[in-house]
């Protein structure tokens, strides 16, 4: 008798495996990279960056699927995604028509920030009678104002701001070319040894924060800089990628409608201008 049953339990069991959700898990591959704010992985403040933080709330939406973060040098991220023989993702890319023959990304931005910015000494803000909810133009402070502007080297801050950097004539730069380039030249912006430097607000905030440099530095908006700065997800272009960006696509429709995803947006900007942020947003909806 029990022999009898043995079959059938085996099947049952056969049958019980295949159907569950854990054994039909699947497995999106993230890839990540040492890029604080926005991937922290070590330090007073590790796993608290924004896009980390992204996606765990994304996979607490997905409980069936398992999400395996991958870390890669930064620069290996696009040629990864374009490699069909994969299977990953990577969230906050830029989207351009040229990425996009090689990737499928989300039609949901998967995150919003604020466009480049300049942080400068809090003295020279004073001296310059700049408050904070004051835009500045880049160009003013170059050309006329004749300011030290620190930049990192191979880095584009968009169209604008780029010809401003590359085609005005006798401004005062200082390139960094090394991987650590922007606390490089906060450290320099510091000791007052470059009058301003740019970036992107989180990352002026975070490094200035984790440096202890935050009391004395402060930030400014580029009237040169775009309103916002969207990110999306991208994934592999082949059949698991389309599958996955259209799990991705739904799910970030759900998550940005929650506090803590707005939390996560505002958590690596200094508080002045995290109103300016949540202006931008809701004027955009």
């Amino acid at each position: 008798m029990v022999a009898a049953l043995m079959p059938r339990i085996f099947l049952t069991f056969i049958l019980f495996s295949y159907l569950s959700p854990v054994a039909n898990a699947k497995t999106i591959n993230w890839l990540t990279h040492d890029f604080a704010p926005y991937y922290i992985l070590n330090g007073q403040y590790q796993h608290q960056g924004r896009d980390e933080s992204i996606i765990s709330l994304l996979e607490k939406q997905l409980p069936t699927i398992t999400f395996n973060r991958v870390i890669i040098p930064s620069g290996k991220v696009i040629q990864e995604l374009s490699n069909i023989s994969q299977n990953v993702c990577a969230l906050s890319l830029y989207k351009n028509d040229y990425r996009k023959e090689h990737i499928y990304f989300t039609d949901e931005s998967s995150t919003t920030g604020l466009s480049p910015s300049i942080a400068m000494h809090n003295k020279l803000a004073d001296a310059l009678e700049l408050p904070n909810a004051t835009e500045v133009s880049l160009l003013n402070l170059i050309r006329d104002k004749k300011l030290t502007l620190g930049v990192s080297m191979s880095r584009s801050y968009g169209k604008e701001i780029d010809t401003i950097i590359n085609t005005t004539p006798d401004i005062d730069l200082v390139i960094r070319p090394t991987r650590d380039s922007l606390a490089s030249l906060t450290y320099m912006l510091n000791l007052k040894r470059i009058d301003i430097l740019l970036g992107y607000p989180s990352e002026h905030y975070y490094l200035a924060k984790s440096m202890h440099f935050d009391k004395n530095l402060t930030q400014r908006a580029l009237i040169e800089s775009p309103a916002l700065s969207y990110g999306f997800i991208g994934c592999t272009k082949n059949e698991q990628g389309a599958k996955d960006i259209t799990i991705l696509n739904e799910r970030l429709k759900v998550i940005k409608k929650t506090q803590a995803y707005n939390d996560v947006l505002m958590r690596w900007l200094p508080e002045h201008l995290r109103p300016l942020l949540q202006s931008r947003i809701n004027g955009t909806k």
